[in-house]
């Protein structure tokens, strides 16, 4: 469980909250808002990187976090040693199955290894910070804009990921700025002026205009009156229509 209680954090001449939020064990939940709605600073709240101003954070969860700027992760040489980082506390010949585990559920290889984290592209970067991550077998994972800059392979392979931390039950948030992605949610929240304004299904959002509407969204209800979020579902429907 993660819980924000009475919670409020102030940067400058910025506040976020008070805010009242619940998101429980395995939940799948997206963010978005525009440009300095607050979407980070509540990461940074229920992360605890920066200590609340005032009400408090109840966190059951083990976190893990993904920053928008994958970089601000890397401090080591190479691809290996970021990964195995995390991992010290564990036996080396289990570390080392476990660095191979999450490349292999990023659709990376044993290639990356030697190279230095700060030369990849950034599509690279992105999925490397995401297997570093998800080394430390998190309960929880905060994704801030994990999906931009990667192209469609990239795409693809983060997508397979998702698929997969929702069949292990594996909780995470998303922010997101594409509603194209909000099919990996079963939970939105809108933020603006540092406050949640919306919190429910995505496709209630789009139909009260709060977000936009996505391409399987629009063309479902076009096609057939019926409004889907995933594109696989609405290709289903077409080829069975």
């Amino acid at each position: 469980m993660i819980a924000l209680k009475g919670a409020e954090l102030k940067r400058g001449s910025f506040t976020l909250g008070p805010l009242e939020l619940e998101i429980r064990s395995g939940e799948r939940v997206a963010i978005m808002g525009k440009n300095g709605s607050g979407k980070t600073s509540l990461f940074d709240a229920i992360s605890l990187m920066d200590p609340l101003t005032s009400g408090k954070a109840e966190i059951s969860e083990r976190i893990a976090y993904v920053p928008e700027y994958a970089e601000d992760s890397f401090f080591l040489p190479t691809v290996h040693q970021e990964i195995l980082y995390s991992l010290k506390g564990l036996e080396r010949a289990e570390a080392e199955k476990r660095v191979m585990e999450v490349l292999s559920l990023v659709s990376l290889d044993s290639s990356f290894l030697d190279r230095s984290p700060f030369s990849l592209s950034g599509g690279e970067k992105r999925l490397i910070s995401i297997a570093a991550a998800m080394a430390l077998r998190p309960s929880f994972i905060l994704f801030d804009e994990s999906f931009s800059g990667l192209d469609g392979k990239g795409v693809k392979a983060l997508r397979k990921l998702f698929s997969h931390l929702s069949e292990s039950n594996t909780g995470y948030i998303l922010i997101t700025h594409d509603s194209t992605d909000l099919d990996l949610a079963d939970r939105l929240l809108v933020m603006d002026g540092g406050k949640i304004v919306f919190d429910g299904e995505p496709q209630s959002a789009m139909e009260k205009g709060l977000v936009e509407k996505s391409f399987a969204y629009r063309k479902s209800m076009e096609l057939f009156g019926k409004a889907v979020l995933s594109l696989d579902e609405l290709i289903g429907m077409v080829k069975n229509g």
